[in-house]
């Protein structure tokens, strides 16, 4: 009575299971409970993350006119760039999901 399961290399066992089945993957919303709560959260976490982009967007406005009319080429400098760098956060948070979707279709078509 031979042992096939003690004789065989490891790396056998996963070759061979890797052969013999496909990995498939179906993203499912439905599939566990709680989706509709899950989905509530990340969009009440994506508007705070907005709403940090417009105070963000807010104060570096301030500080750029601030820095010009005081002329603080070096605030006015900061301001733009926080001005800027909260203008580019809002935009990837509307963005987000398109920019996933689009990944998502295309690894999905890979074969």
């Amino acid at each position: 009575m031979e042992f096939d399961v003690l004789t065989r290399p490891v790396g056998e066992w996963i070759v061979a299971a890797a052969v013999k089945n496909e990995v498939s993957l179906k993203p499912d919303p439905n599939a566990l409970p709680g989706m509709p709560t899950a989905e509530k959260l990340v969009d009440g976490i994506a508007a705070f993350v907005i709403l940090g982009c417009v105070l963000g967007a807010l104060f570096g406005i301030g500080q750029w006119v601030l820095g010009s009319r005081t002329s603080n080429y070096s605030q006015a400098d900061s301001g733009k760039s926080r001005a800027l760098s909260a203008l580019l956060g809002a935009f990837g948070v509307g963005a987000l999901a398109a920019i996933i979707n689009f990944f998502v279709d295309a690894g999905g078509q890979i074969k």
